[in-house]
């Protein structure tokens, strides 16, 4: 007798997989990718892994590394401290795992509340609060942090409060 599946099994091969595969160290980000991705204080590289990105006004071409439309966005961050983006809001849950260095997770329509993050902590933003995320620290050795961020969603929208 052959076992009954509730949900197709799909077939991948070695090839196609590899084009859903992101290597860190050839991973490319746009310089300019946000309004604020190159003022003082705000500057950072925004990596977008998966997902085909944020809709944003003035935002330019993620340079997604596996450009999918799945349900979700994962990104990697990188940031020396002091910097991250400006107070901003979505209309979906984001969530942040520090990967490396000591990151501030900050909420509140004024900014008002703040956690740090350090290594493998995790941080989930409901919708609709407005939020931002500085490098506190980098890693022993490093200049920058790395922060990872997910969204679900393909469609997530932000404005900038």
């Amino acid at each position: 007798m052959t076992k009954q599946y509730n949900m197709p099994i799909v077939e991948y091969t070695p090839d196609q997989m590899q084009k859903r595969v992101a290597r860190f160290d050839t991973i490319k980000y746009p310089p300019n990718r946000y309004h604020d991705s190159q003022l003082p204080g705000h500057v950072r590289k925004n990596y977008l892994i998966v997902g085909t990105g944020l809709i944003a006004d003035g935002a330019t071409d993620p340079w997604s590394a596996i450009p999918v439309r799945e349900g979700f966005q994962m990104s990697f961050i990188k940031a020396e401290p002091g910097n991250g983006p400006m107070l901003h809001n979505h209309d979906t849950n984001e969530t942040f795992v520090c990967l490396e260095g000591v990151w501030k997770v900050i909420w509140g329509r004024h900014a008002e509340h703040s956690v740090l993050l350090n290594k493998y902590d995790v941080c989930s933003i409901p919708p609709y609060v407005p939020r931002r995320f500085e490098c506190v620290e980098p890693a022993a050795g490093q200049k920058e942090g790395l922060l990872q961020s997910i969204q679900p969603g393909d469609d997530a929208k932000v404005e900038w409060v």
